[in-house]
């Protein structure tokens, strides 16, 4: 994670946090009649009363934090944001005061207050910080400071790029030609700490000073507050030999300045292949740059896994007396198990078993080859109307989802998650060409972008694909919670199902 949005989303978290505490305070204070209201609960009931105002906004300001800089965010999204946000938060603390039998939760008034309240301070206090940090921070003491070398091609556009970051201060340049690069730098020409520092520096680059030579800079870095050093040049330019640009490099070590430094030969591949995330290791003594389409939080991917563990748990407790009032009816029709298990490929092409309620008959599987021709899916999987494979309660639990209930074992499992993309059958993976493997870079899931999309509805197994590859893209644990919603409204209402 960046350190704007370390800075965004701790000071954003704060932020509102103090907003619902004020709310919560003014609204009992002024218009719950002063003290006596506060008086009237016990010290115990207040804990628990802040307590799980506590987990409420903690899960929904974690599960929703932006990563999206707030100095490019517009006014109305930001309000849909807070008013999403409030809402969640409320709407999860009054199931908690309800499940938990609260007593605070007596007056509906006051709740709603409240709850008016927090959008009201949580609106104001977005504004003043939106201000502060992106007109003031880079001017505080806690900005990144930085210096950049670079060649003439690149040094306008990349200089602009870094001081968008509203954490880092650009404090000094060098532009280098060909012949310079070639040259051996080392600390020289204390004069130009003074120039620099005198304002005396007559050329700039967007603002920011610029140093004539690789001398000048390391003189300045040395005499100067510098954090960080960016080497940026291209590869038709870069002749700097390996030996100069260790030793440049070490000397900005020696000082402690993090240096950070573009490798020319990548850059290609950045522009021309669908990897654009990258991480540096030095595994075994090599150094090794890591690629990939997408790379998960591995906080929120945790965040992710206990929620599953909890929404299993759950979702277990729940489904035992749906899944004993339709097991009678089920067996009743047709002989065969109760559930049914298939082998599913999961995360990377793990094999695990998938286990459903029966909605078929028993010889389902084997007849499955006399209806190929009746498939309506374009591509691998095998979808066809009015399948006489399937009995008529299995018709029913299917248009509600319920023969998925079983499922939760296997989200308790590891298995699979309550959201992710659609399990593949061990036939449909042999058959998958390379672009195809990527749906399964994340956990399989009960439910998905795919199953709120239309489910059955969409015929195309490409596109199947493309909203699964768009889920991964695109994932956070926001994104989790739209798609649970949403599959709320798909399972009662039975929209797309077969």
């Amino acid at each position: 994670m960046k350190k704007w949005q370390k800075v965004q989303q701790t000071t954003e978290y704060f932020v509102d946090g103090i907003a619902l505490v004020l709310a919560t305070l003014i609204t009992y204070l002024v218009f719950g009649k002063g003290l006596h209201r506060i008086l009237l609960y016990t010290a115990d009931e207040w804990k628990s009363y802040c307590f799980m105002m506590f987990v409420a906004y903690s899960a929904i300001a974690v599960g929703f934090a932006s990563s999206i800089d707030l100095a490019k965010r517009q006014r109305i999204m930001e309000l849909l944001a807070v008013l999403r946000n409030c809402s969640l938060t409320y709407m999860s603390f009054a199931v908690l005061l309800l499940v938990f039998k609260n007593p605070m939760i007596d007056s509906r008034y006051l709740f709603i207050g409240s709850y008016l309240l927090f959008i009201l301070f949580s609106c104001l206090g977005r504004y003043v910080l939106k201000r502060v940090l992106t007109n003031n921070f880079s001017n505080s003491r806690n900005a990144t400071l930085v210096g950049v070398v670079t060649t003439p091609d690149r040094a306008e556009q990349f200089v602009q790029s870094l001081q968008e970051d509203w954490t880092k201060r650009v404090d000094g340049v060098t532009i280098l030609h060909a012949d310079a690069l070639a040259a051996t730098a080392s600390v020289g020409n204390p004069g130009a700490y003074r120039a620099m520092h005198s304002r005396t520096v007559e050329q700039r680059c967007c603002g920011v000073a610029v140093l004539p030579d690789l001398s000048s800079f390391l003189s300045w870095v040395r005499l100067s507050s510098i954090d960080e050093v960016y080497i940026n040049f291209s590869g038709k330019e870069a002749n700097w030999s390996t030996e100069n640009l260790n030793a440049f490099i070490e000397e900005l070590e020696d000082m402690g300045v993090l240096v950070h430094i573009n490798i020319p030969t990548l850059e290609q591949f950045v522009e021309e292949s669908k990897f654009n995330h990258m991480r540096c290791d030095i595994v075994a003594g090599y150094p090794m740059v890591g690629v990939s389409a997408a790379v998960q939080n591995s906080k929120m991917l945790g965040l992710k896994r206990f929620i599953d563990i909890i929404g299993a748990i759950v979702g277990l407790i729940v489904s035992a007396p749906i899944i004993l009032l339709v097991a009678v009816p089920l067996l009743l029709e047709s002989r065969g198990g109760l559930f049914f298990k298939q082998q599913r490929v999961g995360r990377n092409g793990r094999l695990f078993y998938m286990y459903k309620l029966r909605s078929m008959y028993a010889n389902a599987e084997q007849r499955k080859k006399e209806f190929e021709e009746k498939n309506h899916m374009q591509g691998l999987m095998f979808k066809m109307d009015n399948d006489p494979r399937i009995t008529k309660v299995g018709r029913f639990i299917r248009k509600f989802s319920i023969d998925e209930l079983p499922q939760f074992y296997n989200v308790l499992r590891g298995d699979m998650s309550l959201v992710g993309t659609r399990p593949p059958t061990l036939d449909e993976f042999e058959q998958y060409s390379s672009h195809h493997k990527r749906r399964l870079s994340m956990r399989p899931g009960i439910t998905g972008l795919w199953q709120v999309s239309g489910r059955s509805q969409i015929e195309d197994f490409e596109e199947v694909v493309r909203l699964d590859c768009q889920y991964i893209d695109n994932w956070s644990p926001s994104l989790d919670i739209k798609i649970l919603f949403k599959t709320l409204g798909v399972v009662f209402t039975g929209h797309g199902a077969q």
